[in-house]
């Protein structure tokens, strides 16, 4: 009777050690791969280590039953020597171990249908929710799980995407990052406050109708395409050289998505935790085989009202990925947010516009989206709210539409986009060695309260290209935060050939350090050898005019947590 108990407690302690071997893996392998939450349930057998995790469990469960059994076939009198009782105990402990088993194997096979993080909304198909009429209606179910609160690295993104402890010295692929207290001719202009630049166009559906299989949009034809003037800066000046883009330009047709709902839960509750992202491995697209020319990000109530920070909501970020594409600047080999694909689209509380020339476009193609997305909610109350994403695009059948490479230049790529810059004016740069040639048609950055703006450079060439001023103080839904990022559209901005290096230079003026800052852009380029092609943008266009002077920047701080 001992040998037999000594067995079974040996078995418990080989199943104790296989259930620890299978968490410490299972640990290396999410630190290794954060995405990999978003991609698996808890009884995801492909992943090794949950098989050692099953097995450990199932071996101590085993070694208590029978040890237990085999204690009351010891008992020498009284009630549990009966074997009655024996033989009761065996079926009802495998009767509840069974019945656990088969419970929580059909909980992880629905319950993970579509692993995302906690903290977004499906209906009940298992599709986004998302509008298919013009009243913008949404499920807004208040029972949705609330937003997770997971810690991730990421550069988007955000786009980012973001946050985790800053990493300065080691940025990223290829890349280089380094922080100063800025020059003096930087001092002048990071003192001024931006002017907010006016804003693009906005197109709201007149009528609704059903987009693409499988994509639920709002699908009508626009105005005709904006010229390259039509964008986030000032008009050029008469003398400025116009940039036509041909008769050949198609005008589109508008899509409009809504990704969630995503519930948050009230400040002090999780609602304004920093960190918290949501990862939705599967998005709706507004089409396929086609291009993209213009994307209008927002963050909307389901009743279609902006969800702002004057009703304690923020989109602290929304990063777009296209799997199957390599990002330029983050390759598969990084583990994140490398192995998620090309990073195409991403919008922080500032709610940039995608805008290209006429002419030039993204090309969607069959590949699956994904997305990781930040909200944070400031206010007393739950709030759900949905990312909607307004798409203007055309087949690619049509033609007459000349395909961009997304480039993602991040002061702390391939991570979690978060870098320390000190109170007072400061200068950070990242550089990047491109590995393509052609010529950058758009380009807009994103940065955090106390940031004053990013300015791209082609190192080599010393050409600049674009400065993207941070605006704030003229709307009121902002609350003093940062409300608009310009951006630089042109069929020739500038251009870059494989080999040359482009910079990034982040300009803060903080009342106080700022050890989350941010500091990223997205250039657009349209691969070609031809790089005298087009018109050269006019100064303005790159945003070389220095802004009227304002108010200082709003600072960077938490309560916000932007």
């Amino acid at each position: 009777m001992t040998k037999r108990l000594g067995m079974f407690l040996g078995l418990g302690f080989v199943g104790v050690v296989l259930l620890l071997s299978g968490l410490a893996w299972d640990a290396v392998a999410h630190a290794n791969d954060p995405s990999l939450a978003g991609r698996e349930g808890i009884f995801t057998l492909g992943n090794p280590s949950h098989v050692l995790m099953g097995l450990g469990i199932g071996m101590v469960l085993v070694s208590l039953i029978g040890a237990c059994a085999t204690l009351l076939a010891s008992a020498a009198e009284g009630w549990w020597a009966r074997p009655g009782v024996r033989r009761a105990f065996l079926v009802v402990s495998t009767t509840v171990v069974l019945t656990a088993a088969g419970v929580t194997s059909w909980a992880g096979q629905t319950g993970h249908d579509d692993p995302a993080a906690a903290g977004h909304g499906r209906d009940a198909s298992g599709q986004l929710a998302a509008a298919l009429d013009g009243s913008h209606g949404g499920t807004g179910d208040p029972t949705a799980p609330a937003l997770g609160a997971e810690d991730h690295a990421s550069g988007a993104g955000q786009a980012g995407a973001e946050h985790a402890a800053p990493e300065r010295d080691d940025a990223s692929r290829d890349g280089h990052t380094s922080t100063s207290v800025v020059h003096d001719h930087v001092a002048d202009r990071a003192s001024q406050a931006t002017a907010p630049r006016s804003g693009a166009h906005r197109h709201d559906p007149a009528t609704a109708a059903s987009g693409p299989a499988g994509s639920p949009a709002h699908s009508h034809e626009t105005a005709p395409a904006a010229r390259p003037g039509d964008h986030p800066h000032p008009s050029p000046a008469p003398h400025s050289p116009a940039a036509p883009p041909g008769p050949e330009a198609p005008q589109g047709t508008w899509a409009e998505l809504r990704y969630g709902p995503f519930v948050v839960t009230p400040a002090g509750a999780g609602g304004d935790a920093d960190h918290a992202n949501v990862a939705v491995p599967s998005l709706a697209k507004p089409c396929s085989n086609c291009f993209l020319l213009e994307f209008q990000p927002e963050l909307v109530y389901a009743d279609g009202t902006p969800a702002n920070l004057d009703t304690g909501m923020m989109l602290h970020h929304a990063v777009l990925f296209s799997a199957g594409r390599q990002d330029p600047t983050c390759g598969p080999e990084q583990p994140f947010p490398g192995k998620l694909g090309q990073r195409f689209f991403a919008s922080g509380n500032e709610r940039t516009p995608g805008l290209f020339p006429p002419g030039f476009g993204y090309y969607a193609d069959a590949g699956n989206w994904s997305g990781i997305f930040h909200v944070m909610n400031h206010s007393a109350g739950p709030k759900s709210v949905f990312f909607q994403l307004k798409v203007r695009w055309s087949p690619a059948a049509a033609g007459g539409v000349r395909p961009l490479t997304p480039i993602w230049l991040d002061m702390n790529n391939c991570r979690t986009s978060e870098y320390a810059v000190p109170a007072g004016p400061s200068s950070s740069h990242w550089t990047w060695t491109s590995n393509l040639t052609g010529r950058i048609v758009a380009t807009a950055g994103h940065v955090h309260d106390g940031g004053v703006r990013t300015t791209l450079t082609n190192q080599t060439t010393r050409q600049h290209l674009c400065t993207s001023w941070a605006g704030w103080g003229k709307k009121s839904a902002f609350q003093g935060s940062i409300e608009s990022m310009s951006g630089c559209t042109w069929d020739r901005v500038g251009t870059v050939q494989k080999g040359e290096v482009l910079d990034l230079e982040t300009v803060y003026n903080s009342s106080k350090s700022v050890p989350d800052a941010m500091g990223i852009m997205m250039a657009f380029v349209y691969e070609t050898d031809d790089l005298s092609g087009g018109t050269p943008a006019p100064p303005d266009i790159r945003g070389e005019t220095t802004p009227p002077p304002a108010s200082t920047p709003p600072p960077s701080g938490h309560d916000h947590q932007h």
